[in-house]
């Protein structure tokens, strides 16, 4: 079943971490590795959340 507030809760991270994510890739000093981070812990908290429903509903 899809879970609404889920993935309205995902869009708005991506609309918020991605123009951040591409700004610190661009940044000529900065780590290169930064925007990869989030999103790691973005698909973590994502697998995390997926895990809990999935106990959940049954």
């Amino acid at each position: 079943m899809l879970n609404y507030r889920f993935v309205a809760t995902l869009l708005l991270l991506c609309i918020v971490v991605f123009p951040l994510a591409i700004q610190w890739a661009l940044e000529p000093h900065g780590n290169w590795f930064r925007p990869y981070v989030v999103w790691a812990m973005m698909v973590f908290a994502a697998y995390i959340s997926h895990r809990h429903s999935i106990r959940d509903e049954s």
